[in-house]
Formats: structure tokens, C-alpha cells, sequence
């Protein structure tokens, strides 16, 4: 059957081709032997996992997954390597597959990759000398190597690899050989990397060893996926006190609510009064936190989380937060400019840190921690660690605070201080806070501790945040590969960690 027939059948969602219902399949907890040939690859060559993927500009859901694997850097910083492969829907037409390969022989594959993907892969020879050109390309040479058809035999080697092996659709992506089939969420990516991350500690060897009595093709006769997984209202998460400044209440109360919100939200506004008559009531008995889930098809939502931040940076958060929601819905440049203005901002400072993008970082760790914890929307709280999604009226709210309420307080006539009984929550609580596990309390009577791969991702957040300060205490006790990648990270925040 030609490739091209195969688009015809995408199963929605996952892009995974009706006639490959009837083959054999992979199965996700198997190890398969996933040969990298001599593909475009980036990422740290001794990474601990390496994760390759084959793709298509045309397919849609290779386009799509894009964010989620830009995302996956963010959370593990240094630790991915990527391998970049094709498997064309069409046979017969492999130009922007060329004209990547072209592209990475000039040290451009990301950039032009980008574009490809953006154009939907339906791009001519015309259209790629174009993205060439505004790529500052050698021109004689790229249409050179388009004219001799010289990347063409590394196309042919990764289908006939991808056919070998068994992958009949894209995007299929093989983490350390574990195989994640389409446009997975986040969640799913995390936690295979987590588990290989874990794999790979245990073993001197590099990939080549991690996959080598790996299967060497597709061997399950069902069709096995990664099952969809809610948040499980009567688990307690281990979720972290989000940014710097973005606290409401004192560290001794028994009852902490972290809020995942979008300032694009109409649900996440209308959370907001129903907060307030909690803190009304319960006074410092109740804290909440605040954190940044930006969902992607809000627009204006990312920009607005920045700008929050660099309100909170100056003492101004709740300021700030309260006059945007105030104004629902008014979230232009202007506008935030004009609530920064009436909370009392160093006016040049803020739009300093907007115009140089300098706490993007900071709010996608922010989001990302929240998808891969497994919160899909807006608003998710959680209430001493226990999930409750989207907005509940004051009635609600009550009920369940003042049940966390008794409990704490149950806890602290037990002899447990109020400043640790969060921490002493979490250090039981189930998932990875992957944003900044710094600010876990330190429950200093029972000696709860930061953990170590808790403090390497506390040194890259303070770095994403740009607080060198922050870094640099929290870097002091880091050693091996957890420094070294911290270190690259920090670098290119601008923020040189000191050598020990």
C-alpha cells in the first residue's frame, strides 16, 4: 500500500493508520531495540535518555506534539537527547524532509523544522528556498544539495528502519526504547522519562546499551496505549508553593489551597470571589497559593502570567491579580501596563522584564508542572493537597475547608508544629512537584528534608527566574551530572554557578 493511502485512515487524535490495526503493535512498558542511524540529533550527547522520534512535516499531529516536546525540555533540562527521523506519507515527496536535512548540514534543522511543521509540510521547492533565504542560508549550497537529491538515501534508511521495526504512523517516539505512540499529553512523556531517568541511573552503559537485548520489532498483537488518567480526588499530590510572592496567608496555616489559574479564564474569575470569602472567614487559618497554568488557546493568558510575575517580583502579586480579574478580560499590552500602574509598580522596571520575555521561562515551568502532574484545566485547586476541579460556589468551599481545618488542626494538638504540617503532608503526598520544589517547608522538628532531584530542579527554577542569589545557596550541595546540568542551564540564563 502506498504511504499516501495511508492518511486517508487517521484514526482522530492519535494519528495512527487504520490499516495498522491489524499488525502487530508495541507494547509501552517493553524495551525495543530502536536503531538511530545517522539522523539529524540534538541535545547533550551523553544524556541519559535518548528519545527518537519518527515524524512527517505534513502530519498534522507531528505538528501538534511540538509544544508538548518543547515542554519536555523545560522539565528535564540536559537530560534528553533527541533523535530526529523520517517516515513520509508520501513516498514520492520528500522535498521539506530535504530541505531539512539541507538545513541541519548549515546548523539551522531546528528553525527550519519549525517552519515546515507551521506550514503544514505542503511546502515546494520554491517555498523551501524561501525559508532558506530568510534563514540566512548558503543559498549555492542548499540548492545544490536539493539538486542532487544528496539527503535523499537518509529519508530511504529511516522508512525502511521505521518499516523494519514495525512503525506505521507519526509521530512514534521511542524513549530509551519505550515506545509513546502520537499526541500524547504531557503526562505521558513525563513519566516514561522519569522511569527511564531511573533506568538509566542504574546502569554505567550509555544508549546503545540501555536498548540492547531490546526487541528487535513490533510484537504485541493488541493495540496497548497509555490509559487516560484523572486527578483521584481522594489521593493527596505532592504540589509545590508555586512562585516567589505568590502567597496569601502565613506558613503556619493548617490549611493551604494552591490554585492552578489562567488570568484568560471566565471559570478561574469566577473562583476568585468565592477565595476571598474563604480568607474572609477563616482568616490566617487558610493560605493560597497562586500558580500559572497559561492554557495555549488562550492567546493573551502567557503574557499576562509574565507580567504577574514581574509584579510579584516587586512585592505587588495580589495588587496586581486583583485589578486584572477586577477588569475581566483586558489583557492588551496597554492594560497591563495601566493595572501596574494603579498597584503601584515601578512602572519602567515591569516593562523591562516584558519586553525581554524574562520570566517566560519561569510561568511555562509553571504550566508544565501542572500538566504533567496531570491538571487539564482551569481552574484545578488543591486543597492540602487534595485536588478539586473547577470553580466551586462558597457553600462547596466551606465544607471542605473546614474539614481540612479540623483535621490540621487535629494534627497540631498532636504536637506537630503549624509551620511543618504541609511539608509533613507532602513528604507523604503522591507525584513530583516539577516546577520548584524549593519552597517545600522543612519540617524542621521531624527533620523533612529536601530531596536531590527536588534541589536540582529548585536551582534551574531559580535560574529560569533569574535569582542568582537563590541559585547559588541551593547549587552548594549539588555534585556529579545533577551540577553539570544545572550549571548549563543557569549559563545560559545568564547566571554562572561557582565551581567547587
Amino acid at each position: 500500500m502506498r504511504a499516501a493511502s495511508i492518511l486517508l485512515a487517521v484514526v482522530a487524535g492519535l494519528g495512527m493508520p487504520a490499516h495498522a490495526q491489524g499488525k502487530l503493535s508495541f507494547d509501552p512498558q517493553t524495551i525495543y531495540k530502536v536503531p538511530r542511524g545517522a539522523s539529524p540529533a540534538d541535545g547533550p550527547a551523553d544524556a541519559p535518555v535518548t528519545i527518537v522520534a519518527w515524524s512527517d512535516f505534513a502530519c498534522g499531529y507531528c505538528y501538534r506534539v511540538q509544544p508538548t516536546l518543547d515542554t519536555l525540555n523545560t522539565l528535564f533540562p540536559g537530560q534528553l537527547r533527541w533523535v530526529h527521523r523520517t517516515l513520509p506519507l508520501d513516498d514520492d515527496e520528500t522535498t521539506t524532509a530535504e530541505a531539512a536535512l539541507a538545513a541541519r548540514a548549515q546548523g539551522a534543522f531546528r528553525p527550519m523544522s519549525d517552519r515546515l511543521y507551521a506550514m503544514g509540510g505542503r511546502v515546494d521547492r520554491a517555498g523551501a528556498e524561501l525559508v532558506a533565504r530568510e534563514l540566512g542560508l548558503d543559498m549555492v549550497r542548499f540548492r545544490a544539495d536539493l539538486d542532487t537529491a544528496v539527503f535523499r538515501p537518509q529519508i530511504v534508511a529511516d522508512a525502511a528502519d521505521a518499516r523494519t521495526l514495525g512503525v506505521t504512523g507519526t509521530p512514534s517516539f521511542f524513549i530509551n526504547g519505550r515506545p509513546v505512540h502520537g499526541n500524547q499529553p504531557l503526562r505521558v512523556f513525563a513519566e516514561v522519562v522519569d522511569e527511564e531517568l531511573a533506568r538509566a541511573a542504574g546502569t554505567d552503559g550509555d544508549y546503545d546499551a540501555l536498548v540492547a537485548t531490546g526487541k528487535l520489532t513490533a510484537d504485541s498483537a493488541v493495540e496497548i496505549d497509555h490509559p487516560e488518567r484523572e486527578l483521584d480526588s481522594n489521593a493527596i499530590y505532592r504540589v509545590g508553593l508555586g512562585l516567589p510572592g505568590h502567597q496569601l496567608g502565613p506558613d503556619t496555616a493548617a490549611v493551604t489551597i494552591i490554585v492552578w489559574s489562567d488570568f484568560q479564564c471566565p471559570f478561574c474569575a469566577k473562583a476568585v470571589p468565592v477565595l476571598q470569602q474563604v480568607r474572609a472567614k477563616y482568616g490566617d487559618d487558610v493560605r493560597i497559593v497562586f500558580r500559572h497554568l497559561a492554557m495555549a488557546y488562550h492567546r493573551k493568558a502567557g503574557l499576562a502570567a509574565e507580567a504577574a510575575v514581574a509584579a510579584a517580583e516587586q512585592g505587588k502579586f495580589w495588587a496586581f491579580h486583583d485589578r486584572v480579574f477586577a477588569q475581566f478580560g483586558s489583557l492588551d499590552r496597554a492594560d497591563l501596563e495601566r493595572f501596574a500602574t494603579s498597584a503601584g509598580l515601578d512602572l519602567m522596571k515591569f516593562k523591562a522584564a516584558l519586553d525581554d520575555r524574562r520570566y517566560r521561562d519561569a510561568v511555562v515551568a509553571e504550566s508544565a508542572s501542572a500538566l504533567a502532574l496531570g491538571v487539564d484545566g482551569t481552574p484545578t485547586m488543591f486543597i492540602n493537597g487534595q485536588p478539586i476541579s473547577g470553580a466551586r460556589d462558597f457553600v462547596t468551599m466551606d465544607r471542605i475547608v473546614g474539614a481540612h481545618l479540623e483535621r490540621g488542626r487535629a494534627a497540631v494538638a498532636a504536637g506537630i508544629p503549624a509551620r511543618d504540617l504541609y511539608g509533613l503532608l507532602m513528604s507523604d503526598a503522591i507525584g513530583i512537584e516539577r516546577a520548584d520544589p524549593s519552597r517545600f517547608p522543612d519540617a524542621s522538628g521531624i527533620k523533612i528534608s529536601m530531596r536531590a532531584d527536588d534541589r536540582s530542579r529548585a536551582v534551574t527554577a531559580a535560574c529560569r527566574r533569574r535569582d542568582a542569589a537563590r541559585a547559588v545557596e541551593l547549587a552548594s550541595r549539588l555534585v556529579a551530572d545533577a551540577r553539570r546540568r544545572a550549571t548549563a542551564v543557569c549559563f545560559a540564563a545568564g547566571i554562572d554557578l561557582p565551581t567547587r
